[in-house]
């Protein structure tokens, strides 16, 4: 049996990645998207200037919302009934660089 520990008042949380970048658990999906990891959140809704993640016949991106066209990062831009028939899937919340080449020598 015995005393509980004093040191029990001075014992801090442990950080996770999760307390950073995964505000809503429940809704938050990752997707890895080659040289980056994103996390998407399918809670908060798009508006203008967000990052989403989008499902287009099939194929899934990203691009950001600008007023009412959707610009992926290689410049093409969709509007009026093409985005009709997209589905966005979450909006980016936050986005992980992976900096590790596994093809690159070690010196």
């Amino acid at each position: 049996m015995g005393f509980p520990s004093p040191a029990n008042d001075y014992i801090e949380k442990r950080l996770t990645i999760d307390d950073f970048v995964v505000p809503n658990p429940a809704s938050t999906m990752i997707c890895d998207v080659g040289d980056r990891i994103l996390v998407i959140d399918r809670s908060v809704p798009p508006k203008s200037g967000s990052m989403i993640y989008y499902d287009l016949f099939g194929e899934c991106g990203v691009g950001k919302l600008m007023g009412k066209s959707l610009v992926t990062p290689d410049g093409e831009a969709y509007e009026g009934s093409v985005l009709e028939e997209m589905e966005v899937v979450g909006v980016v919340t936050a986005e992980i660089l992976k900096i590790h080449e596994p093809e690159r020598p070690i010196i």
